[in-house]
Formats: C-alpha cells, sequence, structure tokens
C-alpha cells in the first residue's frame, strides 16, 4: 500500500454540527458562526492533521500480525518451516504512520502534540518528496529501537541517506530552499541526529540555523513559520548552553524580525527570548572568568530573572496545570507519588523549556554569588547576597521537582483529564517523543547541586531508559556525566 492511499481527498473542514446536518459553515474560530446564530454548542473542528492523514498505525500492525499468523498456520499444516520474516506493509508507510503518532498526534492528545505545526507544512507543500522521506527515517529509526526490531535500522538508514540527498538538491535550489517543507525536513531529521551524538546533534542545529538566515526576513508569513523558527532557537539555545558558542548575531537580527509578526506578549515568545539572554550571558560569563565582572553580571542576570517571573506568571494563565498525589502509583514511574496535569504535550514542553532555563540562570546566579561573598564586602551586603544565595537554591529544588512530576504524562503513561485513553502499547513503557523532549531536563536536573544522590539516581535510571529503548545516543552520553557526578558526591 503506497503512502498516497493514506490521503484524504476533499475532506470537510466544517465544525462537527454543519457536518451532521450538511450546512455551509463559515469556519470562524472559536466557534462557529452557525452554531453561534442558532445558539447550539459548537463542537469546534477536526485536529488539522486528521485532514490530511489517517492514523493507521493500529490497523497496519494488526495486518501484519494477522499475516504472519496465517503464514505460521499454513506453514504447520504443511509441515514445512514458515517463510522468513518479511516486512509488510511498505516500511516508509509504517516510518511515517508512527511519526505521526508520537511526533505530531500523540496517543493521548491530539490538540497540540510534539510538532504540531507539521500538518500545515504539508498541507501549503503537498506530498514532498524530501519532507516525506524525512519523516519516515525518523519514525522507522523509532520504531526500531523501541521495539527492538534491528531489521527497521537499516530501512531507517537508508532513508535518512535518501532525505540527505534530498535536502542537499533542495538547498542547491533556489526556489526549493526557502520552501517550508524544506526547512521542516532538516528540523525533523534533528531527532534522527540524537541518535548519533551531541556533536552531531548540534551541527545539525547549525545547519538549521545557517537555513533560517538563509531564508531572509521575508519568511515569516504565517504562524507555521513563527513556530518552526521557534523551534530551530529553541535547540540552537540547548547546544550554546551546553556548548561553547554564543547565539549569532543574524539569529538574533531574525529573531527581532520575527518579533513583528507575533503576539510578542505570550509567554511562548518571551521564553524563547529569555533563552538567547541566558544563552549569551553564559558565554560572555565563561569568556571573562576571572575577570572581575561578576557584579555587572549578576546585574544583568537579576534582569533576566525578573523577567522570567513576569513570563511564569502569564504561562500560568495562558497554560495552567493541576498537581496530583498518588502515592500508589508506580515509583518507577511517579518520582514521589506526584503527577501534574497539562493540557496537552505541547504545554508540558513550553513549561519545562522554561524551567529548564531558569535552572541555568539560577546556577549563574549561585556561582557570581559565591564568587562575590569570597570577597571582602560590608556585613550588610554580605548577609543579604547569602540570603538570596539559599532563596535560588530553594528554587533550583523547586524547579527540579516540577520537571519530575511532569515525566509520567510527557512520557503517555499517565492519562490527561480531558482524555483518558490508554496511550500505545510499546515494547518500552514510555513515548519516544516525550523521552527526546525531557532528556534535556532530566540532564539539567541530575547534575544539579541541590539535587538528592536519591532523586540522581532516579534520574540516571529514567535516562538510561531512553537512551537505551529509545536509541538516542545523546541521553546514553548526558548519563555518564551525572553517573560521575554521582561517584563524586559519595
Amino acid at each position: 500500500m503506497s503512502l498516497h492511499k493514506t490521503v484524504r481527498a476533499r475532506t470537510s473542514r466544517n465544525c462537527g454540527n454543519c457536518r451532521a446536518v450538511k450546512r455551509r459553515c463559515d469556519q470562524q474560530r472559536p466557534h462557529c458562526g452557525q452554531c453561534v446564530r442558532m445558539r447550539e454548542t459548537c463542537p469546534g473542528y477536526r485536529d488539522e492533521w486528521d485532514l490530511v492523514f489517517r492514523d493507521q498505525t493500529d490497523q497496519t500492525i494488526k495486518r501484519t500480525k494477522e499475516k504472519r499468523a496465517m503464514s505460521a498456520i499454513t506453514a504447520r499444516a504443511n509441515d514445512v518451516p514458515p517463510p522468513a520474516r518479511e516486512l509488510s506493509p511498505n516500511p516508509d508507510e509504517i516510518g511515517i504512520n508512527y511519526f505521526l503518532r508520537n511526533f505530531v498526534l500523540g496517543s493521548q492528545s491530539s490538540s497540540r502534540g510534539y510538532l504540531n505545526y507539521i500538518p500545515s507544512v504539508y498541507v501549503n507543500d503537498g506530498e514532498h518528496p524530501t519532507l516525506v522521506a524525512s519523516l519516515a527515517a525518523v519514525g522507522l529509526v523509532a520504531l526500531a529501537n523501541s521495539t527492538q526490531q534491528p531489521e527497521l535500522v537499516n530501512h531507517a538508514r537508508a532513508k535518512y541517506l535518501e532525505a540527505i540527498r534530498n535536502v542537499n538538491t533542495a538547498l542547491a535550489s533556489p526556489s526549493e530552499s526557502i520552501k517550508d517543507s524544506t526547512l521542516m525536513s532538516v528540523i525533523s531529521l534533528g531527532m534522527f541526529e540524537q541518535v548519533s551524538g551531541f556533536e552531531t546533534w548540534v551541527r545539525h542545529v547549525e545547519g538549521a540555523a545557517a537555513l533560517l538566515v538563509a531564508r531572509g526576513k521575508s519568511q515569516f508569513s504565517s504562524p507555521v513559520t513563527i513556530r518552526m523558527f521557534s523551534q530551530v532557537r529553541a535547540d540552537l539555545v540547548i547546544a550554546s548552553l551546553h556548548g561553547t558558542k554564543p547565539i549569532p548575531r543574524d539569529m538574533l537580527e531574525l529573531q527581532e524580525e520575527a518579533a513583528k509578526h507575533t503576539d510578542t506578549s505570550s509567554a511562548f515568545w518571551q521564553i524563547g527570548i529569555l533563552g538567547t539572554r541566558c544563552a549569551n550571558l553564559l558565554f560572555a560569563l565563561r569568556s571573562s572568568m576571572g575577570g572581575g565582572r561578576s557584579a555587572e553580571f549578576l546585574e544583568e542576570a537579576t534582569s533576566i530573572e525578573r523577567d522570567f517571573e513576569h513570563t511564569v506568571e502569564n504561562l500560568a494563565i495562558e497554560e495552567p496545570y493541576t498537581t496530583t498525589q498518588e502515592p500508589s502509583g508506580d515509583p518507577s514511574i511517579i518520582f514521589k507519588g506526584r503527577v501534574d496535569r497539562y493540557r496537552d504535550i505541547w504545554a508540558i514542553r513550553v513549561w519545562n523549556n522554561a524551567r529548564n532555563l531558569h535552572m541555568i540562570l539560577c546556577e549563574m546566579i549561585c556561582y557570581l554569588l559565591n564568587d562575590l561573598l569570597g570577597q571582602d564586602l560590608a556585613l550588610t551586603l554580605h548577609s543579604g547576597m547569602n540570603n538570596r544565595l539559599q532563596e535560588t537554591l530553594q528554587t533550583l529544588s523547586k524547579l527540579g521537582n516540577d520537571f519530575l512530576a511532569t515525566i509520567p504524562q510527557a512520557m503517555e503513561l499517565s492519562s490527561s483529564p480531558s482524555d483518558p485513553r490508554p496511550s500505545l502499547d510499546l515494547s518500552f513503557r514510555g513515548n519516544i517523543s516525550g523521552g527526546y523532549m525531557l532528556t534535556w531536563s532530566l540532564y539539567m536536573v541530575g547534575k544539579c547541586a541541590v539535587t538528592t544522590k536519591e532523586t540522581r539516581k532516579w534520574i540516571i535510571q529514567r535516562l538510561q531508559s531512553i537512551g537505551s529503548n529509545a536509541g538516542t545516543s545523546v541521553a546514553l552520553q548526558l548519563v555518564k556525566d551525572i553517573i560521575k557526578i554521582d561517584q563524586l558526591a559519595g
């Protein structure tokens, strides 16, 4: 079965009520005008990705199992060994369906998944072969690792090489290089690079950033382009914070242009701005170690922290969550019985990005305060700085606990309040995209000075599980650092 058979043609975009009675729908947001006039409760619109693909993961797996079962029955009846195991249906289709289920839709939340903006890119550029190859490569390698099917790895790598060739061809074309599908292909392949290791992933992120810059200031024509820019910016911030380079000036200039085309008051946008400020402050701090600029850097860090507090207040309004206690829950999944519940995976991602950045900022503040406390200060100034140091350490502890409480839902091992459907049955316990999303935050909490030995060992187990079962070398590299820290802690 080829890919085009899974695409829906001329599917109605009307709201549920208008589709049911076959009336004309004005498709207004958030509620259809017809429903408002008729005083009906508008059920809303289909998920955008549902208008493009049928999610056939379960069906294809079921068909494959049925074929294998029939083959085994026939072989036993004829007293001959069963035939060699073959992939059916097409590996490309399996990879793409798996990608959609895990990275776009999510098995529990179909409203805003990890890469929820892909549907619009696909609709606008059609079945672009570069994008199709990229999604298939990532889906196949994720499926191969999560279900322990090594025969899929070769298909994944072949598809990856095809996608790279397609990307290189697209980049050589003035018209193809500026397409959203080309940028989205590069972004999605970044997840494949997490299998290779940190350095390879960083080079890929830097390449994606260079492509953004090459697309120029005219690229921000829709909310989707802003989302793609924000994705690359977030990856670039992580690469900078855990590497040795600042955010490039041309990316900052592009950020200024993007700000003209989006709601800059939103917490989502402000977190991205704070990320670039944190990354460049850390670079400046590293570059001037012993330069006597601690007071100057502390002033900038204090300014960023004030903006963080304001942004988090807005985020709590835009993306509220609830804290629950499940003392009888599985301790290998739920740390100390706490489970926080969010609207969807996207909300978890935004919150954890903010926490990750805030932790890095707090660590910088602790370093600067300790440096200043070692100098000859007035007694009142010394006391004030020491109090602030203790408060910052408490903030670090709280941020770590808040993050750990997101893991059950992020890994889709715990139902969200609005969607209690069970998660996809995988060989390893958890959602693949959740593992990708949680890796860096787990590392931040694991290496933090205020993290207890008990908590650190729990985090080590989580990272080892993600690294081994999801096949991400980045997670396995990071967990080695945490193990060393744990050993040094005694």
